[in-house]
């Protein structure tokens, strides 16, 4: 049984501004504020921009082949089973992530009405075991909802996202006609307190590049959608350009909002009653009830239509790494509306699991985005390694200026997995290796398996390159002996490298011809 083509063009978009306007807007503008200062307006706009040169390369390889579970398929036609290997099991790991970490969003929200369900541990908010419980049954509740098919999420995700939408542009047209304080912008230690490095940090450890890399489930959809060719290039920008602006906007309302007495100690010290719902303690401060209690139900609606939609998404990642000799066959077995269940069974256990070693929404989001990121750095490399395969492929969607938007996104991605901070790059480093075990077991029982190292021995040196430099760089922990400033030009060095290593690397697309 094939999966059936029932999402349309807007579905499609629906779907990535869904995966985009998730818990972000409701917990990003306090911890990118307290990042960053006033400055976390530039935050947005720029992680919105990097995310974009990253994106057009996925646009290109989505195009040539609209293929269940895109990202982890790409790596394959490019450079073979172990740098395909490696980019499938982090991909597959931080997308299982996002269902429990929007869920975690909705019940930290929910919190401030029901104080049961989180405690606080060190500074950090956890969940009680009546809200584990709950959490569990709302992520039960998605997965049976997705059983239905593509036309049914379609629909239902269109009516979701309008809801997600319609709210903070409400939220901020009250915050910025109610009370704004001109003042906040400049005084407290200026507009950039924190200064440049401010706000870089708050790009992957506040949500920001969280927020944007949800336009994945455009790409992991494809193969249900109809005329991917226009389709996937039109949901990818259009989500991304409208979430920048609804994000900027909600930015700005929220720090023009914020009492002037909240500032006392810095932007970095930012806290207030309701902090576990910024949002609604700024609209409960300026005694708006009724808009309150809307805000409370959307902080229940727009996590989990987001969790709903990586449901959707990410059982087709176990589809393409079961079809790529990763995962057991039965990954790929489909229901009668073409869902494959028994992947949405197994996420669903494993994303229980991730309630525990990540408990709070600020410490997952960290480790997704790495994980993530590390990911998406496949797209520049299969585009620029494709063309020289397979120059002659019908491109409906061609990358302009291909090596150095190709390079440039490249070297976005390892900025951006770098400014986690040693705290975050070494656990996804181990989580690496936990996958090479897997590996091995799989290549164990499947004796005809072709590991292609040669063609994915870059991957290596690729891996220990960013921890060292993440180790001896100036964020998360990091030892500080490469101090700022100068930590780019290293990064843009080791991308090079990589980059040249890696297209010379590529192995012939025949793979790609038969996807």
């Amino acid at each position: 049984m094939k999966f059936k083509k029932d999402i349309s063009k807007v579905h499609l978009l629906f779907t990535a501004i869904g995966g985009i306007i998730g818990s972000g807007w409701l917990l990003g503008p306090l911890y990118t504020a307290q990042a960053a200062g006033p400055a976390a307006i530039l935050a947005w706009l720029l992680g919105g921009l990097l995310m974009i040169v990253v994106a057009l390369t996925f646009a290109e390889l989505a195009t040539m082949f609209p293929v269940a579970g895109g990202m982890v398929r790409f790596a394959q036609f490019s450079h073979g089973t172990f740098a395909s290997f490696n980019m499938a099991w982090i991909s597959w790991l931080a997308a299982v992530m996002v269902a429990p970490i929007e869920t975690m969003a909705a019940i930290q929200y929910s919190s401030n009405y029901f104080p049961w369900l989180i405690h606080t541990v060190h500074t950090t908010k956890m969940l009680t075991p009546l809200g584990f419980s709950i959490a569990a049954m709302l992520m039960l509740f998605m997965c049976w909802l997705n059983v239905f098919g593509a036309k049914v999420f379609a629909k239902s995700n269109s009516v979701i996202v309008s809801w997600k939408l319609t709210i903070p542009v409400i939220a901020a047209i009250i915050l910025l006609s109610h009370k704004f304080s001109p003042g906040n912008f400049y005084h407290f230690g200026g507009f950039a307190p924190l200064g440049f490095k401010g706000i870089l940090t708050a790009l992957p450890t506040a949500g920001v590049i969280f927020s944007f890399i949800g336009y994945s489930p455009a790409i992991q959809l494809a193969a249900e959608a109809k005329n991917p060719q226009k389709a996937i290039p039109f949901a990818i920008l259009g989500a991304i350009s409208l979430a920048i602006v609804l994000y900027v906007v909600i930015e700005i309302a929220f720090i023009g909002a914020i009492s002037p007495s909240a500032l006392n100690h810095g932007w970095k010290n930012l806290i207030y009653p309701g902090d576990s719902g910024p949002i609604a303690g700024i609209i409960a401060a300026l005694g708006i009830g009724w808009f309150l209690k809307v805000i409370y139900f959307d902080a229940l609606i727009s996590p989990v239509g987001t969790a709903y939609i990586y449901t959707a998404s990410t059982s087709r990642v176990n589809f393409a790494m079961s079809q790529n000799g990763y995962m057991p066959t039965l990954m790929q077995k489909l229901n009668r509306r073409g869902v494959p269940v028994l992947a949405i069974i197994v996420n669903y256990i494993v994303g229980l699991i991730f309630f525990l070693p990540f408990p709070g929404w600020q410490s997952m989001v960290s480790f997704i985005v790495s994980a993530f990121v590390l990911a998406y750095a496949i797209g520049p490399l299969s585009c620029a390694a494709l063309r020289k395969t397979m120059p002659d492929v019908e491109r409906p969607f061609k990358l302009p200026a291909y090596t150095m938007m190709c390079l440039a996104a490249f070297f976005i991605c390892n900025l951006i997995i770098y400014w986690t901070g040693w705290n975050v790059v070494w656990k996804m480093l181990v989580t690496v290796l936990i996958g090479y075990l897997w590996l091995a077991y799989q290549a164990h029982k499947n004796k005809d398996m072709d590991i292609d190292l040669k063609h994915g021995l870059w991957i290596i040196p690729y891996l220990i390159g960013l921890g060292v430099i993440s180790y001896l760089g100036s964020f998360g922990g990091g030892d500080k002996i490469i101090p700022f400033g100068w930590d780019f030009l290293v990064v843009g060095i080791l991308s090079v490298l990589i980059y040249y290593y890696a297209l010379y690397s590529a192995k012939e697309g025949e793979l790609a011809k038969s996807a």
